[in-house]
């Protein structure tokens, strides 16, 4: 296993903290840990110079949308998705492990994503001052959601995409931060906190979760048709738990408690 330079770990340590600031709508912690960071990332190579003119440009376009101008706003999103999906030249995301988790697994590569920590930390930054729906479904609601993640795990299981395989990676603490802060938090707040809060403030709860769920499993189709129907399933489970009490986090850890357990008892990601 690859472990990055002590300059990289402070960066992703501030991008963390920042996240973590942002996502309880604490707006000026979160804007120093990521000036901090980017500092910090930009010594260390992982953010380059032109990484620094794309994040600007997101801080810039950000500190804009306190005035209601629509084609800021997909400017913005725009810059956020690009960001997220590695799109954008100007960083050099370190890779701490590749390899196999099991013997029957499809090949994995562990990255630590300073460009997609970014865009969830602007995005989470633009979140923080958005109206929330006033109805909260309640507990049984998140206990449907429960249910609905152990569901898709047995459903991957039985349909073969993936297998029973018990392990412990070397690599599990560096995985769980990167999962926690950089997979499940920022796409939690784009599918939940985003999509699927803004369609509940113009339509139904139910109708809401479904296109939040969908889009959620249209994100995986790299993974096939089969793996869009399962992550979209999960994404049902996100959002239901995410409806339950309206907090962000409570999703975002059901995300994580997820992955945690396909990780340790399945072949991960899936079977070769």
């Amino acid at each position: 296993m690859f472990l990055p330079s002590s300059l990289s770990l402070a960066a992703f340590a501030l991008l963390a903290l920042g996240l973590l600031a942002a996502s309880l709508r604490r707006q000026p912690p979160a804007w120093i840990a990521l000036a901090c960071s980017a500092l910090m990332a930009l010594a260390a190579g992982v953010l380059q110079p032109l990484g620094v003119v794309f994040a600007a440009a997101a801080s810039l376009t950000l500190a804009q949308l306190k005035r209601p101008r629509p084609e800021l706003t997909v400017v913005w999103i725009a810059l956020l998705l690009a960001l997220a999906l590695h799109a954008l030249p100007g960083f050099d995301n370190p890779l701490l492990w590749q390899g196999k988790a099991s013997a029957d697994s499809a090949p994995y590569r562990l990255f630590w994503s300073y460009d997609k920590g970014l865009a969830g930390l602007m995005l989470l930054l633009g979140l923080s001052t958005a109206p929330l729906p006033d109805r909260q479904l309640g507990w049984p609601a998140a206990l449907v959601g429960a249910l609905a993640l152990l569901l898709t795990l047995g459903i991957a299981a039985v349909s073969g995409i993936i297998g029973f395989s018990l392990k412990w990676p070397a690599w599990l603490l560096p995985w769980l931060l990167a999962n926690c802060f950089l997979v499940s938090l920022v796409e939690e707040a784009f599918f939940r906190g985003g999509i699927q809060r803004w369609l509940e403030l113009r339509t139904e709860p139910f109708a809401a979760l479904l296109a939040a769920s969908l889009l959620f499993g249209l994100a995986h189709l790299a993974g096939g048709w089969a793996w869009v129907g399962l992550a979209t399933l999960a994404g049902i489970g996100y959002g239901l738990l995410y409806a339950a009490r309206r907090q962000l986090w409570l999703a975002v850890l059901a995300h994580l408690g997820f992955n945690t357990l396909h990780l340790l008892l399945f072949s991960y990601p899936k079977l070769a």
